[in-house]
């Protein structure tokens, strides 16, 4: 064969390869519309987003055939809009919708948003004041709060159960200061507190394994929200078997497809994690980016740096935090991520070896009981003291402060983050609200 030849059978052989495979991009920028005879990267992104959504059942294969066809045209038909087995722009927009694919509010990265401060919401816990004082008095300043209500039930899986100590009656009185004051109510839903760690994990996986009573328990939540007049969801799942790690993708693309379409939103909390290894936390089990998808904010839990079963040390450390940071942003459009934020401390006792959680109003009792003065350490950004109590046991104590959270609105800003998530209202140092006005323009 001449090099001729070869040279034309090799553009002709090229050719022929570039017509069936071609650059896979997103789903908003796929070359439109798709049909029957289709094929490519384009096609085989079509059928795992379809397969996500439950209309695909077969492994995607990038060809565009009467499998696909069928399960486009039962789409359209839920969700009643031309059907015609053709991925147009309609049918492209919807799918789009239903996997959590919104366009960020701006490409400029250095474009500023009004920010999200959102606070979890809790009911009387024993020495701990229920957080309604703080939300009617911050009710200016607090954009969102997620009432820490509702579990999983462990006795029936994909139910949900009541969880705390509010009364009926303050949480009506909250859901109607909530809404007179335009502040959005994200129904929180939890697998935590059931005595020990493994049953929470063991109650979430008893749902997630189960098609069905996955399905139940996106049902059950999206009546929770209709009925009580919720804005959305915020998924604290924080406890889960390494195995359950797509289940709960899965999960969320269910909910996604059922929440989203009706405008409900949905807020995701994910433990911290500052890389891609694994360090034995719970945030090991939780795929950033893929949580992305479906959330429309991730709630970083940036604090425990230092936990009550562990030594003593900051909650979270102004370098500890600028890690987290760092990692989420490389998962996550800055525009979805909330940054948590503390109220709380602990008081590690080295006498008995344990440790009391507490807010930052029992810091200052305990400060004033033992005729103590703070400290500062500058390393961290942390509030700090010592004492030895009336058994001679001596005691560490690291906690939160309107000062080290300036610290952290300062990251919040510095980053352009979507905003904080605040654990928990009511455990905060009441100075906190003039620093968030003060550092966000509120």
């Amino acid at each position: 064969m001449t090099s001729s030849w070869k040279k034309l059978l090799s553009l002709a052989l090229t050719a022929f390869l570039l017509s069936f495979f071609v650059i896979s991009v997103p789903a908003s920028q796929a070359a439109l519309p798709l049909k029957q005879g289709h094929r490519g990267a384009d096609v085989l992104t079509l059928q795992q987003q379809l397969q996500t959504l439950g209309y695909f059942q077969t492994n995607p294969t990038g060809y565009f055939g009467p499998i696909t066809t069928n399960s486009v045209v039962k789409l359209q038909s839920d969700y009643q809009i031309k059907v015609d087995g053709i991925v147009g722009s309609q049918t492209n927009q919807l799918i789009n919708k239903l996997l959590g694919y919104t366009p960020p509010p701006s490409t400029d990265p250095s474009a500023k948003f009004k920010k999200e401060v959102l606070g979890f919401y809790v009911g009387d816990e024993y020495s701990i004041p229920s957080s309604y004082a703080t939300l009617e008095k911050q009710k200016n300043t607090i954009t969102s709060i997620s009432p820490f209500w509702y579990r999983l039930d462990r006795n029936n899986p994909g139910k949900l159960e009541q969880y705390g100590n509010d009364t009926l009656q303050e949480i009506n009185q909250v859901l109607k200061l909530t809404k007179e004051n335009n502040i959005k109510n994200y129904a929180l839903i939890h697998n935590l507190l059931y005595g020990t760690t493994s049953v929470g994990r063991d109650v979430l996986h008893t749902v997630l394994a189960n098609p069905n009573t996955r399905w139940t328990l996106v049902m059950n939540i999206f009546d929770l929200l209709k009925e009580n007049g919720f804005q959305g969801v915020c998924m604290d799942i924080e406890n889960m078997h390494a195995w359950d790690r797509e289940l709960y993708i899965q999960f969320l693309a269910e909910l996604s497809a059922q929440l989203k379409p009706a405008g409900f939103e949905i807020i995701v909390c994910v433990p911290s994690r500052t890389t891609d290894k694994a360090t034995g936390g719970w945030g090991d089990n939780f795929d950033f980016a893929k949580v992305g998808r479906y959330a429309d904010m991730v709630a970083i839990m940036a604090y425990d740096e230092h936990t009550a079963g562990g030594k003593a040390g900051p909650i979270a450390s102004q370098a500890y935090v600028d890690r987290v940071i760092k990692y989420a942003l490389s998962k996550l459009p800055q525009e979805k991520i909330l940054l948590g934020i503390a109220g709380y401390g602990f008081d590690w006792n080295y006498g008995l070896g344990n440790s009391r959680y507490l807010s930052y109003q029992l810091a200052m009792d305990t400060v004033k009981k033992y005729k103590k003065s703070i400290q500062w350490d500058n390393g961290s950004q942390a509030p700090y003291f010592s004492y030895t109590d009336q058994n001679g046991h001596w005691h560490s104590v690291y906690f939160e402060n309107s000062s080290s959270m300036a610290f952290k609105l300062d990251a919040v800003n510095k980053y352009n983050l979507r905003g904080i998530a605040i654990w928990r209202l009511g455990m905060e140092d009441p100075d906190s609200w003039r620093v968030i006005r003060d550092k966000f323009g509120k």
